[in-house]
């Protein structure tokens, strides 16, 4: 009789642990990539901006898209911008790019302060 009354206390802490931790860990995400145009690896017409999605709302002081060309000299001199509309979505106008492959790196913190960035390419035709 005693073992039963052990067992139940410690499944009924360990269901109240695992979701105290799902909570905690929801509540602390990232801002992870969800999409972009041009998309990673795309063959495209020249762009105007490149556009990211992510899964989270970022913070604007300190998120940021650079772009690259094939020698890895800056390709891009405006500063990118989150969205005033969706603080998920962040811009960076571009100028006219000639033919040729373009890296993108990002850098996403979310309001959280949660940072992550990453990297893709692109060729415009």
């Amino acid at each position: 009789m005693k073992l039963i009354h052990l067992i139940r206390p410690a499944r009924l802490s360990f269901a109240f642990g695992a979701a105290a931790l799902l909570l905690t860990s929801t509540a602390f995400a990232h801002a992870h990539l969800v999409s972009s145009e041009p998309a990673a690896n795309a063959e495209v017409a020249a762009p105007a901006e490149v556009t990211l999605h992510f899964t989270e709302p970022l913070e604007p002081a300190f998120s940021k898209i650079a772009l690259a060309d094939a020698n890895g000299k800056p390709a891009a001199s405006a500063a990118s911008q989150v969205d005033k509309q969706d603080a998920r979505v962040m811009h960076l106008p571009l100028p006219q790019l000639g033919a040729g492959h373009y890296a993108v790196h990002w850098t996403a913190v979310a309001t959280d302060g949660h940072r992550t960035q990453g990297d893709f390419a692109f060729t415009v035709k």
